[in-house]
């Protein structure tokens, strides 16, 4: 009897030995370790068939010296502007000099609200809604302070091409970075930009503008790279390649016009 009773105690303390070591590989993998999520794909948006301005043309559009006001100021696209005065900016000429703005090529246009006469109505366009200029893929959005937020959205064309969209100065976004947006939805307001305010929007054939500029070139020279929604303005020393259609930016408008569609 008394050999039993310690057979028995042996052989129990033998299966709980052996439960305690094998416990570890009784557990499932997900306690053990942790395994490395996989990326989620961003969506496909549906396609650009058509193009819309991201504000009334009828209320809204870029000033025009002795056209749309009287100051000395020109924000459509592909020009210089007199007024943004003489301050350098990243552009540096062939001499080693900053570029002042006003020389700079102007690479969006600049909208604000017009009155009855379709004259600029300064500060009007604060709060006024932003909207998509096509169905897309929002592949961008960065807070620039007082200037308001950046944001850019990618377009998918027929036969598989891209272009993208940018919205500068606009406040209280409506959108995520990967969010689908549908041509005509909001995606924000004209940041409060006191008598200046306005929207500055592009189109261009790029998404990613931090590396935009060789180092021959006066943006390469400069510190105009290293900035992913880019700058809004361009300049070189070589004329050929100092407007904005050399870096592959597109007028706005015109190609808006070209692809309205109905």
């Amino acid at each position: 009897m008394r050999f039993r009773f310690a057979l028995c105690v042996l052989l129990l303390a033998w299966l709980v030995a052996c439960q305690s070591s094998s416990l570890p590989l009784s557990l499932p993998p997900s306690a053990t370790s942790s395994p490395t999520p996989t990326p989620r794909p961003l969506p496909t948006p549906l396609p650009a068939d058509h193009f819309d301005f991201p504000l009334d043309p009828n209320q809204f559009g870029p000033y025009v010296h002795n056209v749309t006001g009287p100051l000395n100021v020109d924000t459509r696209y592909g020009v210089q502007n007199p007024g943004l005065g003489s301050a350098g900016k990243c552009f540096v000429d062939k001499h080693g000099k900053k570029v002042p703005f006003a020389e700079l090529y102007h690479a969006g246009e600049d909208w604000f609200k017009f009155d009855a006469r379709r004259q600029v109505d300064p500060g009007a366009a604060r709060g006024e809604a932003v909207r998509a200029v096509a169905n897309g893929l929002v592949t961008w959005k960065q807070d620039i302070g007082a200037e308001g937020w950046v944001i850019t959205i990618e377009h998918l064309l027929a036969g598989g091409s891209k272009v993208w969209s940018a919205y500068w100065h606009v406040a209280e976004p409506a959108v995520s970075l990967g969010q689908l947006v549908y041509r005509g939805e909001v995606i924000g307001k004209v940041a409060d930009l006191g008598g200046n305010s306005h929207l500055h929007w592009e189109i261009r054939m790029w998404s990613d503008g931090s590396d935009l500029f060789p180092p021959t070139s006066a943006g390469g020279r400069g510190t105009c790279n290293g900035r992913i929604p880019a700058l809004g303005y361009t300049w070189d020393d070589l004329l050929a390649r100092a407007s904005p259609n050399a870096w592959g930016y597109l007028d706005p408008a015109k190609f808006v016009k070209e692809h309205r569609g109905q």
